[in-house]
């Protein structure tokens, strides 16, 4: 592949054609935001231009252009992520989606609902909560992150216990490829066995295949019943193993999530209230589906009866709302104490997070470190922040790349891999390399050549293009 091209006056003048100069941010004008992600990065990636298409059409366009011309081009969405994977590592173009947010159709009998790549997650949901339906993605940015980005990172959240992953709430896409043709894959089918499974090829891809431009979401019906609870444990451990029980029980399980006791206080005092009534530690969060009283109140039997054999303090109902707002912010809480750390998104096993969380505590140990965890453990992906602890913070960016070298190891070893929904991106591209199968990387290289020969659609992410 040729070096990449700079940006002349005449693509310029090109690109505002398709989408007008007000459109456009190039050079001095271009606004830092473009530069970063919600995730720590070594230093800003500016891109050379920034554009703003309206439509499926525009972006087409545009994408002929780059291509052609050599430039690369990063997609990007609400920016929320924290790997990288929407910063310009190699300048060039950014094809900023915001104007493509809407909803465009609902369809209630049918259980399904149309939208555009910048829709926001939060008002997919609040739709189809207003039909009496569920959209059921639910990664806890969901307030201000967009569809694109969760298909794109292949999100899963606080519901993936129950309903899966982004990708399973997919029925269709529009792409358009780096060459500039625009296709759907996937249908509004139960069942699909023609062909390869393109959606889930496209799920999880981090923006470097195609870029998404229309989304067709399956709606679930609203569960008759919902109840949140907070158990309470004496440790993290007996947290810990109460879960594989909990999802051995035959009941209507949404969430189980995990937090350590330090990120609950965080949470309060970030909130500056007592979060839940009774007492605080490391705990789970529970949400249970039920079609009437009797069915809930016989699942709350059934996890009353584990407990009891458990080290759980209590186990109380509490507010929903108030529940998984504390669980959305626990990021922000951590950070206002600790303004320097580091993001992970580790997945194992369900029956290694007991393991991985020991080798958390001699890591952190070993290296100076402290952790807060808030993990999704109904699915084994464990959420981190990395604290600085007894090390300087003239050590900590070397003290951090050794560290998480013997943790990525830890997860291979359990069974595990990197990232469980953040993605590989710039950030851990590096590191992919030295854990996963060769073989394997073969292939995912192979495929993106399949699709972007020029490499000119989010280089530098997942694997550098030279590797």
């Amino acid at each position: 592949m040729s070096a990449y091209n700079p940006i002349t006056s005449g693509i310029i003048n090109k690109l505002a054609g398709i989408v007008g100069k007000s459109n456009l941010q190039i050079g001095a004008a271009i606004s830092s935001e473009y530069s970063y992600d919600a995730g720590t990065i070594a230093e800003p990636k500016y891109p050379d231009l920034v554009i703003f298409p309206g439509t499926t059409q525009e972006v087409a366009a545009i994408l002929k252009i780059a291509n052609s011309a050599l430039i690369p081009v990063t997609p990007r969405g609400g920016g929320t992520g924290l790997a990288g994977g929407s910063v310009a590592i190699h300048g060039g173009i950014v094809i900023d989606l915001q104007r493509m947010n809407r909803i465009l159709h609902i369809n209630p009998s049918a259980h399904y609902m149309i939208v555009e790549p910048a829709a926001q997650t939060i008002d997919i949901q609040q739709a189809a909560h207003q039909h009496g339906l569920l959209y059921a993605g639910d990664p806890c940015s969901s307030d201000h992150c967009v569809i694109a980005g969760n298909i794109a990172t292949n999100a899963g959240g606080n519901r993936a216990v129950k309903y899966g992953v982004t990708a399973d709430q997919i029925y269709e896409l529009e792409l358009v490829t780096p060459q500039g043709d625009i296709v759907t894959i996937g249908g509004r089918l139960k069942k699909n066995s023609t062909g390869y499974n393109l959606i889930h090829l496209i799920a999880g891809s981090e923006g470097t295949l195609a870029i998404i431009t229309k989304a067709t979401l399956k709606l679930q019906p609203l569960p008759p019943l919902i109840a949140n609870y907070l158990l309470v444990f004496s440790d993290l451990n007996s947290a810990i193993n109460a879960v594989n029980p909990i999802l051995n029980e035959p009941i209507d399980l949404v969430s189980l999530e995990l937090m350590d006791h330090e990120t609950m206080l965080a949470i309060q005092r970030y909130q500056q209230q007592q979060l839940f009534p009774g007492q605080s530690g490391d705990s789970l969060l529970i949400q249970l589906a039920a079609i009437s009283s009797a069915e809930l109140e016989a699942a709350v039997q059934r996890l009353t009866a584990i407990l009891a054999t458990s080290r759980c303090i209590t186990l109380t109902a509490v507010d929903g709302d108030q529940l998984w707002q504390g669980r959305r912010i626990w990021g922000k809480a951590i950070q206002v104490d600790h303004p320097v750390v580091f993001a992970e998104d580790i997945v194992v096993p369900i029956d290694a997070i007991e393991q991985l969380v020991n080798q958390l505590h001699r890591l952190t140990i070993k290296f100076g470190f402290q952790f807060r965890i808030a993990g999704h453990a109904g699915d084994g992906n464990m959420h981190l922040r990395v604290l600085p602890g007894s090390v300087s913070l003239e050590n900590w960016s070397d003290s951090v790349h050794k560290f998480r070298q013997e943790l990525y190891a830890i997860a291979y070893q359990l069974g595990g891999r990197l990232s469980g929904e953040h993605g590989i991106g710039s950030k851990r591209k590096g590191y992919l390399k030295q854990y996963i199968n060769p073989t394997e990387l073969m292939l995912l290289k192979n495929i993106k050549q399949a699709f972007d020969p020029n490499y000119i659609l989010n280089p530098g992410k997942i694997f550098d293009n030279h590797d």
